[in-house]
């Protein structure tokens, strides 16, 4: 069984993640435009060790983790 770290939420689809290279690769795949599109709100990062929430923001047309509360 593998160890998860991570679950990113990404406009109502949800992803288990090992680590954050795996969770930046996972996001290079989502096209921008569906952040335009779609509502914002749901696209976040859980680290399922202390179970604090991240945004997912666009960040000069690439999508990026907000740590900064």
């Amino acid at each position: 069984m593998e160890d998860f770290s991570y679950k990113l939420i990404m406009f109502g689809f949800s992803a288990l993640c090992e680590d954050l290279e795996e969770v930046k690769r996972r996001l290079s795949l989502y096209p921008k435009e569906r952040y335009e599109l779609e509502n914002s709100d749901e696209c976040f990062l859980i680290d399922l060790n202390t179970k604090e929430q991240f945004s997912i923001i666009l960040e000069n047309g690439r999508f990026v983790i907000k740590f900064d509360k």
